[in-house]
């Protein structure tokens, strides 16, 4: 982490995310959303509460306190070993100071949304990429794997957590695969963007075709939801494999 770029797709109502790697050691935080969800957060009582864990020390939550968090960690103590100390109360006021403005675009954090182009940021600009249950919402989708892989430099990491489930839209976790594709625009309305239904193997497709090295995939399986011959005719060719994993942890790297 100590010296990295970091970006994040979708963190939503909270960059604390960002704020934890630019803690640990990273340089710069770049987030990216469809709407400015951040701005309506605390964002410096989140640094505030961030600061303190850090500074105590405190051991990262486990499966008893949110049991399902994938994937699950071999340790969850304080990662002391990983955290780049150097001058950390000065990097704490810097970051403070830019969370006090209205645009965040300072030297340590930059927050984009909307981001409507690749061209929000610079190609080869940063170390990692992180986003946690974002992919299964976006469209398009293939042209956001390009724009990943030209914005992370030669060597670079994408680490994606993917939730397949319907998001509350059906009674089955599968359920909103079962939806006919008219059907879906009923349930999608106006909004601008709600679940894509790709399986992971069209993620994976992307990811190569990108240009993408797939270092890890894990796999996180349900096999409780509808049959295969419940679901809508086009989502009834599925794999077996896509057919039960429920959400997926994929790592991804750009080649040197």
């Amino acid at each position: 982490m100590k010296g990295s770029c970091i970006g994040e797709l979708g963190p939503g109502d909270s960059i604390g995310t960002g704020l934890a790697g630019l803690l640990s050691g990273a340089v710069q935080y770049v987030g990216l959303d469809i709407f400015p969800f951040s701005k309506k957060a605390d964002l410096n009582r989140i640094f505030d509460d961030l600061v303190e864990l850090y500074s105590q020390k405190e051991s990262i939550p486990d499966q008893h306190e949110f049991p399902g968090v994938c994937p699950p960690l071999g340790s969850y103590h304080f990662p002391d070993q990983l955290i780049d100390w150097t001058n950390f109360n000065e990097k704490v006021e810097g970051i403070r100071t830019e969370l006090k403005k209205d645009e965040l675009a300072g030297q340590y954090v930059m927050y984009r949304a909307p981001w409507m182009s690749s061209g929000v940021i610079r190609e080869s600009s940063l170390n990692l990429i992180i986003s946690q249950a974002v992919f299964e919402h976006i469209d398009p989708l293939r042209e956001t794997y390009k724009a990943m892989f030209l914005w992370l430099k030669p060597g670079g990491f994408a680490s994606n957590i993917i939730d397949f489930g319907s998001h509350g839209l059906a009674p089955f976790w599968n359920g909103h695969l079962a939806y006919s594709d008219w059907e879906w625009r009923l349930v999608k309305g106006k909004r601008e963007f709600l679940l894509n239904r790709e399986p992971l193997s069209v993620h994976l497709a992307y990811a190569k075709e990108a240009g993408f090295e797939v270092l890890h995939v894990q796999r996180y399986y349900d096999e409780t939801g509808l049959e295969t011959n419940d679901l809508a005719p086009r989502f009834q060719n599925f794999d077996a494999e896509d057919s039960k994993t429920r959400s997926a942890l994929v790592v991804l790297q750009k080649a040197f």
